[in-house]
C-alpha cells in the first residue's frame, strides 16, 4: 500500500512540474498550494496547470489564521504518513507543531533551497529566515536539499539531509528541444544569426543577477560571439546604456516564457549565470539538457550541475575570470546545424535521482 504523502507548497514553476508529478504517482498524495502564480514571476500559468498530472488544493488568500486552520483541516482529514513542506515558513513551523497533538505521528520533510553559499557563508537572503532555519531544522525529520554540499552541512549540523536538485525529467526535455527546432531556426533569421555563436543569458535584469560585470566582461574578450539577454527587469535600461559603450553585439530580446524560451537553448554556445546571490538556477539545467556549455557563478547552487565536459564556474566578482571562461568555453563549443538536437550535456538523471528519493522516504 502506498505511504500517504501530503505536500504544502507556495506554487509550482515550469521546472518543478515533473518533480511534483512523480510525487503524486509514487504516492498516496494530495498536493496544496498557497498561490495561483508563482510570486517572483508572472507565468501563464494555465499552461503550467495543464501539465498536472493531479489536481491541487489552493488554500484561502485571506488572513493567515484561516490559512492555518486550513492546513489544519488538512492534516486531520487526510492523515498522512509524510508532511512536505517548502522553507522554513509559518506553515512549516505550524505542522512541527501540529505534530505534538496529532493521534497519528506524521514525519515531516522540509524542502529548502539555500544554496552552500547561503548556508555556509551566511548570505542569506533574509535574517528572518536564518532564524527560522535554526527554529525548524532541528524539529523535521529530513531536509532535501538542493545541492550536495548543502546537504552535508545539513547533515553535519543535524544528522539530516537528502539531495534532489532542481531538474526536469531529461527524456521528455530532450523530446520538447527536438520539436522547437523550428522555433529555434527562425530565430536565427529573425536576429541575424546566422553563422554566429551566441552567449546567452536568461533572467531577471536585477542587480543581484551581476549582469554589469557579465557585460563588462564580455567586452575583454577575444571572441565575436553574439550576447543575447533574455529578460526584463528594472535593470534594463541601465545595463541597455553600458552596452552602448562596448564594442560587441549584445541583443536584449526581452522577456520569453514557455516554449518561445526553451527553443533559445538550441542555438545557444554558452549560458551565463554570474549571480552574487542564486539559490539554485535552473535555467543551468534547462541549458545543459539542450547541449549548451554553461559558466555558472559560484554562489548559484546549480554550480553542482557542472564539470569540465559541460562547463566551468566562476567567481562572479571576478570581471577577468569570467572573460577569460567565456573565451574558453566559446572555443570549445561549434555552431548548432539545428537540424538535429544537441547530446545532452547533465550529469544527473532525472529519474534516478527521483528514485533515490522515493526511496529514502
Amino acid at each position: 500500500m502506498k505511504k500517504k504523502l501530503l505536500i504544502f507548497h507556495l506554487s509550482i514553476a515550469p521546472y518543478r512540474i515533473d518533480y511534483f508529478n512523480e510525487l503524486y504517482k509514487n504516492f498516496d498524495t494530495k498536493i496544496c498550494l498557497q498561490y495561483w502564480n508563482v510570486k517572483s514571476q508572472k507565468f501563464d500559468y494555465q499552461k503550467i496547470y495543464d501539465q498536472f498530472e493531479f489536481v491541487p488544493q489552493y488554500l484561502p488568500e485571506g488572513s493567515k489564521w484561516e490559512m492555518l486552520k486550513n492546513v489544519w483541516r488538512q492534516l486531520k482529514q487526510f492523515t498522512p504518513d509524510i508532511v512536505m513542506t517548502c522553507e522554513f515558513n509559518i506553515i512549516t513551523l505550524f505542522v512541527l507543531i501540529s505534530k505534538l497533538f496529532s493521534i497519528k505521528k506524521y514525519k515531516v520533510v522540509i524542502m529548502t533551497d539555500d544554496s552552500y553559499d547561503m548556508v555556509s557563508n551566511n548570505n542569506n537572503f533574509t535574517f528572518r529566515h536564518k532564524i527560522a532555519r535554526g527554529i525548524c531544522a532541528p524539529l523535521a525529520d529530513n531536509l532535501i536539499t538542493i545541492e550536495p554540499r548543502v546537504k552535508e552541512w545539513y547533515f553535519n549540523k543535524y544528522g539530516k539531509g537528502l539531495f534532489f536538485p532542481i531538474i526536469v525529467d531529461d527524456v521528455k526535455a530532450e523530446a520538447n528541444y527536438e520539436r522547437l527546432l523550428p522555433i529555434s531556426r527562425k530565430y536565427v533569421e529573425q536576429y541575424g544569426l546566422t553563422g554566429k555563436k551566441v552567449f546567452l543569458f536568461v533572467g531577471r535584469l536585477v542587480e543581484l543577477k551581476n549582469l554589469c560585470r557579465v557585460l563588462e566582461a564580455f567586452g575583454q574578450t577575444n571572441s565575436d560571439a553574439v550576447f543575447v539577454i533574455i529578460g526584463n527587469g528594472p535593470e534594463r535600461e541601465v545595463l541597455e546604456e553600458q552596452a552602448k559603450k562596448i564594442n560587441k553585439e549584445i541583443l536584449f530580446a526581452g522577456r520569453f516564457e514557455g516554449d518561445e524560451l526553451y527553443a533559445w537553448y538550441n542555438l545557444a554556445n554558452i549560458l551565463i549565470l554570474a549571480s552574487y546571490k542564486e539559490a539554485f538556477g535552473a535555467v543551468t539545467n534547462e541549458a545543459l539538457l539542450a547541449g549548451c556549455r554553461v559558466i555558472i557563478s559560484n554562489k548559484a547552487g546549480s554550480s553542482c550541475l557542472v564539470c569540465k565536459s559541460n562547463g566551468e564556474v566562476v567567481d562572479p566578482l571576478d570581471v577577468q575570470g569570467i572573460a577569460s571562461a567565456i573565451d574558453r568555453q566559446l572555443k570549445l563549443s561549434s555552431i548548432p546545424n539545428l537540424k538535429k538536437t544537441r547530446q545532452n550535456l547533465m550529469n544527473y538523471s532525472f529519474n534516478e535521482r527521483m528514485q533515490e528519493l522515493i526511496e529514502s522516504f
